[in-house]
């Protein structure tokens, strides 16, 4: 069970809101604060705690992941053609997930965070259930738009659980810490969906994630406590989610975290889309699809790992720019090399000792530019994580469109995607001044 949240004192360097152009006021996360005390660097995040957010964030990835090796075998039972139709049944996820994450985090705020978990897992549960006995691929993807809807706000309402109790440094370590647990639950996705599609059938890989969500709800309601307090809620109100928006548009470090963040996520979900033609279609891995999968996770564990120690001795923000820069310079290097020395096609040992370490940084760049991105909201932190967590999965939706077209039978359009994703990020952050 997660230890309960302790006051402490307020950090002398925490960003208040008047410093970053708002008005203190005695609503939302800012007045749970105020009846708690601040979220703080000082409370340590118990380990409870840590594996049942990493059960929140791994149940879109599980999600998305257990249906990987499966495509195939979709696509044969409804006789579709070609390698990018059925990778909509990631992409209607994602922006089932955009949808979502724009939805609950103002939910969270209004009613509080356990009922939105709930409203969450629910509609997750309905969905996954719509897709065990999809009749046709159309109602497929309507089922996993529904189960996208349900997953994606349990990963914002869980970032703002976690805001609620930890800021600045303390709160990238903290998302750290659950992106090395939330690695080992993805890595087992891909094994389960390949034992689903070679000993019993593929519409078992839906079932799957139904149960998932079931024992998730079951964990949450027995181990997890509110966390804004009743009084700190504040009303749904559309013309003040629009103003939450424009104040992270006016604030440069925000709207630079945004950009960041929807590219970032952007190319990472574009590799999940196209995992499948990529290492299936190009490498005809079937039972080697999910020890690729362990090879990639093990590097973003140890990544994530190395970050929560990091942040605490170099800073979010210049481990993000670093790991920005890397990315930029490894995605343009490896297209040039996969282009110019194997005409887009690698030998897949060198590929994945590419792409481990390459995809790996994403442990620190999302949750450190996440956690810096919701520094200055104080008191909106939930708007403020729908609206930067729905940027980055609308950017994936559009990224992975964009590659279902380009794809071209090599691996060049997705190195150069996470080339450019990384130059941008990097461009946007030194703009923006994030800290």
């Amino acid at each position: 069970m997660s230890e309960p949240p302790r006051r402490t004192e307020p950090r002398a360097d925490a960003v208040r809101p008047e410093a970053a152009g708002h008005a203190p006021r005695p609503s939302g996360v800012g007045a749970a604060a105020a009846a708690r005390g601040p979220a703080s660097g000082a409370e340590k995040a118990a380990a409870g705690f840590v594996l049942l957010m990493a059960a929140l964030g791994a149940m879109n990835a599980f999600a998305v992941d257990i249906v990987i090796p499966a495509l195939g075998r979709i696509a044969e039972g409804f006789g579709i053609e070609g390698e990018s139709k059925p990778q909509w049944a990631i992409l209607a996820m994602f922006l089932g997930m955009a949808c979502s994450q724009l939805c609950l985090g103002p939910v969270s705020d209004r009613f509080g965070r356990r009922p939105a978990i709930f409203v969450g897992m629910g509609i997750a549960l309905a969905g996954g259930l719509l897709a065990s006995l999809a009749p046709g691929f159309g109602w497929l993807v309507v089922a996993r738009f529904l189960q996208g809807f349900g997953t994606g706000g349990l990963r914002v309402v869980s970032y703002a659980i976690m805001r609620d109790r930890f800021s600045g440094d303390e709160m990238a370590r903290v998302v750290s810490l659950t992106n090395s647990v939330f690695v080992l639950m993805v890595f087992t996705a891909p094994v389960v969906g390949q034992v689903m599609v070679e000993f019993a059938h593929w519409r078992w890989v839906f079932a799957v994630t139904a149960l998932q969500a079931l024992g998730t709800t079951i964990w949450f309601a027995l181990a997890q406590p509110e966390t804004l307090a009743r009084e700190a809620r504040r009303p749904i109100s559309p013309a003040a989610v629009a103003r939450t928006f424009l104040d992270m548009l006016r604030i440069p470090a925000m709207l630079a975290a945004v950009i960041a963040i929807a590219l970032v996520f952007g190319a990472f979900a574009t590799f999940l889309g196209s995992a499948h033609a990529v290492l299936g279609g190009i490498y005809g891995l079937e039972w080697g699809l999910p020890l690729a999968f362990g090879c990639i996770s093990a590097c973003f564990g140890v990544v994530s790992f190395a970050n929560s120690r990091l942040v605490m001795t170099i800073g979010a923000g210049p481990l993000t720019r670093r790991a920005l820069a890397a990315w930029a310079i490894s995605g343009f290097g490896g297209a040039a090399v996969s282009a110019w020395a194997f005409d887009g096609v690698p030998p897949l040992v060198p590929f994945m000792l590419w792409l481990g370490p390459t995809l790996a940084l994403f442990g620190i760049l999302f949750g450190n530019l996440l956690s810096m991105g919701l520094a200055t909201m104080g008191d909106r932190a939930g708007s403020a994580s729908s609206v930067l967590s729905a940027s980055g999965t609308l950017c994936g939706v559009a990224l992975g469109g964009l590659m279902a077209e380009i794809f071209d039978g090599t691996v060049v359009p997705l190195a150069l995607i996470i080339g450019a994703a990384g130059a941008v990020g990097l461009v946007a952050v030194r703009w923006g001044k994030v800290a």
